[in-house]
């Protein structure tokens, strides 16, 4: 499943890549990321009660999660300030035995978009997605599976 953060502040899965389901995850500080929805210009956040939701306004509290780099390539996100696990599976949901969609994989996006959205505004710096260091922090990663086939 493909997590998304729609326009309306939903949080949602979802089965195929979409506008919505394309994430950006900017480091806040060794370990800990912002994710944010650039088609619904949303934060990922949390309330007190596990809830996700997406808000236009970043909140340290609610929109900081600690980057679990798991060691068969996925990732877990936890809420900096509440530990809840990032997961798309109700939290009031009658069936215990779901699988809670808690484990995201890096993915690339395999969406048309246009040559005027790939311009960078004001000449902001571009991500080069082929680099092993993304963000360019210069940390030793977890190579993702994903990732790691297409080289």
């Amino acid at each position: 499943m493909y997590l998304e953060i729609n326009l309306d502040g939903r949080v949602t899965g979802s089965d195929t890549q979409t506008p919505y389901s394309l994430l950006q995850l900017k480091p806040v500080k060794p370990g800990h990321v912002v994710i944010k929805g650039p088609s619904s210009s949303l934060f990922l956040c949390v309330d007190r009660g596990g809830n996700l939701r997406g808000q236009s306004h970043y909140s340290e509290t609610n929109c900081t999660f600690r980057e679990l780099l798991l060691a068969d390539g996925y990732t877990r996100f936890i809420s900096s300030h509440y530990g809840f696990a990032v997961s798309l599976a109700s939290r009031h949901s009658p069936d215990q035995h779901t699988v809670p969609f808690t484990r995201f994989l890096p993915l690339r996006n395999n969406l048309k978009t246009d040559s005027a959205s790939e311009q960078s505004p004001n000449n902001q710096r571009l991500f080069n997605m082929d680099s092993d260091d993304l963000l360019g922090m210069g940390l030793n990663s977890v190579a993702s599976p994903q990732f790691s086939m297409d080289k």
